[in-house]
């Protein structure tokens, strides 16, 4: 096994230098940290992390934490999973790895949580999710763990870091796009308007219709587990006459295409469907959905540099970050002419 001892040996300088170096110490020159990481790459050294934790006083370790795990949507969803390979990527980049914080229920995360920051775990974390009144973003705040929040804060936003898209133009672009190709009928359909995410969409949604003048309509949703919902969702097409329907992500898009196909309303001959998030899914059956894509890869980035600037560079100070969006034309929305 190789020690610090050979790599000084190799390098020509102390142990203590070596020790320094790994600290990247200022007291040592950058030459000299060339020289021993020469060394140790020419032996194959690897830091031995307990030592490293002793030495630097952090885990390397950054925790993320998804939101409740219940239902079988909530488990398959892909953001959840490209957003985890966006900041694993980053995180390996800068020395770091993550440990994942899952549960059923938001107490089940906050009992994680509490323990993987007081047994050393982890330096800080990042919420994929915001919730109102959610027990694990008050104990953050409350004991002053770092963390970053990827969404926008449905309570003490002023007191968090978060990264986002504005999703409220997005949803409002949406509902412009459609009346663009000749939809002025336009529903707005949802699993939930719990999140701050739905709220935002909703309510871009709703600031798109009165911007045009068109006639608006509250939120339809559309929950699996609730036949009432689903049976409302198709009556309310029905009646209201909809030729297009702005869906809060690609998952639900593809689960709302399958009850319009069973109510024999083809997608987008008979009403078209607009939706965000740009996923896997969106391209997995025709028609292909015309999507946001939200860039989750700036997303994990960003908010994986945001929380090492917490924890590395000790930085009190909140921001708002704001990731652009762009929209992708595909199959799922039809240009209805005979409505111009």
């Amino acid at each position: 096994m190789v020690t610090i001892r050979d790599v000084a040996e190799r390098a020509g300088v102390n142990p203590s230098t070596v020790s320094r170096a790994l600290k990247d110490s200022s007291a040592i020159s950058k030459k000299t940290k060339e020289k021993v990481k020469k060394a140790m790459d020419e032996l194959g050294y690897v830091p031995n992390l307990a030592a490293k934790m002793l030495a630097s006083g952090y885990t390397h370790s950054i925790g993320v934490v998804f939101p409740p795990m219940t239902t079988r949507d909530t488990k398959s969803q892909p953001f959840h999973m490209e957003i985890l390979t966006e900041i694993n990527h980053t995180a390996k980049a800068n020395g770091y790895t993550i440990s994942i914080a899952t549960g059923d229920t938001t107490e089940d995360l906050k009992n994680q949580i509490h323990h993987m920051y007081r047994e050393r775990r982890v330096d800080g974390f990042i919420l994929l999710y915001s919730y109102k009144d959610d027990p694990v973003q008050a104990h953050l705040l409350a004991n002053h763990i770092p963390f970053v929040m990827i969404g926008t804060p449905v309570q003490y936003e002023n007191e968090t870091t978060y990264v986002d898209n504005d999703n409220k133009l997005m949803a409002k672009t949406a509902v412009q796009y459609l009346q663009e190709k000749g939809h002025d009928r336009i529903l707005f359909v949802t699993d939930n308007l719990d999140g701050e995410v739905q709220k935002d969409r909703y309510s871009g949604y709703q600031s798109g219709i009165e911007m045009l003048g068109l006639e608006t309509h509250e939120a339809l949703i559309f929950d699996r587990n609730q036949p009432e919902t689903v049976d409302q969702l198709v009556q309310t097409i029905a009646d209201y006459k909809a030729s297009a329907l702005v869906v809060i992500d690609d998952m639900l898009s593809l689960r709302v295409s399958q009850l319009l196909s069973f109510y024999q309303l083809k997608v987008p001959d008979d009403i078209s469907i607009i939706s965000f998030n740009n996923s896997a899914y969106a391209k997995i059956i025709h028609p292909y959905l015309t999507t946001f894509d939200v860039n989750i890869a700036a997303l994990g980035r960003t908010a994986f540099t945001r929380i090492f600037e917490k924890v590395q560079d000790k930085i009190d100070e909140n921001a708002k970050v704001i990731v652009p969006f762009t929209l992708k034309e595909r199959e799922s929305v039809l240009e209805r002419k005979d409505m111009n």
